[in-house]
């Protein structure tokens, strides 16, 4: 495939205030004091645990019917996980082996991201594959593939760069013309500010909110979730428990708010916890 050209629209942002507690969360820092995370991260409603199929879990997307497409690191199968059920479904290969970390379906096509930066195309079920190499900057790995229906993009997560700035990088993909854009950087006095350390950002898994169109950024080192706008201005931030949390690696929401997180099995077997969106 021939190399998309990288367009660098970086959008500028300043850093944020001074973190405070929040009253309901004293764990969690936010930037904003009106904002309230409409989750609580200590309390899942289900915690389901995955086949083994699914240990090394890396990414998920809502599909339909209230059935999650789940991709893992190592193999190129796309498995169709039901909510209700509480177990696979089915499953459909879409190739060979890679590092897959991350998915998304958008519009009846499945998008897999591998962590070199490729991108994988294709229809459910379908043996017509299209891969597209988005010509990153030398030595990025990526890790987290999200969707922002207002742009119409696909977002990009870095999670090591080639260089200091392209460590906190968010990429996009333009569904409409192929053209591959930095779309938001954060620096450190941004990150410091919101209680995290940068050498820890690394992040894991991206997601766009269904309803209030904020970035939820995971990341599996340092534990953290991050929310921020498209302005890249961080407005809430909170830690993650590691007895909850082992190795949390994909992101994704229903439509209606509800929240998923998938956690790597780290030793154990894969899980997904669910968080029901409080309006």
């Amino acid at each position: 495939m021939k190399h998309l050209l990288v367009a660098f629209a970086l959008l500028l942002a300043g850093c944020g205030p001074s973190s405070t507690k929040t009253g309901q969360q004293p764990d969690a820092e936010t930037l904003d004091a009106p904002f309230t995370l409409p989750y609580t991260l200590s309390a899942p409603a289900e915690n389901v645990t995955l086949p083994k199929e699914l240990k090394e879990i890396s990414g998920l997307t809502y599909y339909k019917d209230d059935k999650l497409l789940c991709v893992q690191d190592e193999e190129a199968v796309v498995y169709v996980y039901d909510t209700k059920k509480k177990k696979v479904v089915q499953d459909f290969g879409f190739g060979g082996y890679g590092d897959f970390e991350g998915i998304e379906y958008v519009n009846d096509e499945v998008y897999v991201l591998e962590s070199n930066g490729n991108l994988f195309r294709f229809k459910p079920e379908s043996t017509q594959i299209g891969r597209t190499q988005m010509g990153l900057p030398a030595k990025t790995e990526v890790e987290g593939l999200g969707y922002d229906p207002k742009t119409k993009r696909l977002l990009i997560a870095v999670k090591k760069g080639g260089g200091p700035s392209s460590d906190k990088a968010v990429y996009s993909f333009d569904l409409r013309n192929k053209a591959v854009f930095k779309d938001m950087s954060l620096n450190d006095d941004q990150l410091k500010g919101a209680g995290i350390n940068p050498k820890d950002y690394k992040p894991s898994g991206i997601a766009v909110h269904p309803i209030t169109g904020e970035w939820y950024i995971l990341t599996s080192v340092g534990k953290r979730l991050l929310i921020t706008n498209r302005q890249a201005k961080i407005i809430y931030s909170e830690p993650l428990d590691p007895n909850l949390f082992r190795q949390p690696e994909g992101i994704c929401f229903a439509p209606n708010g509800d929240l998923y997180i998938a956690s790597e099995g780290d030793g154990k077997k894969g899980y997904i916890l669910t968080f029901p969106y409080k309006k």
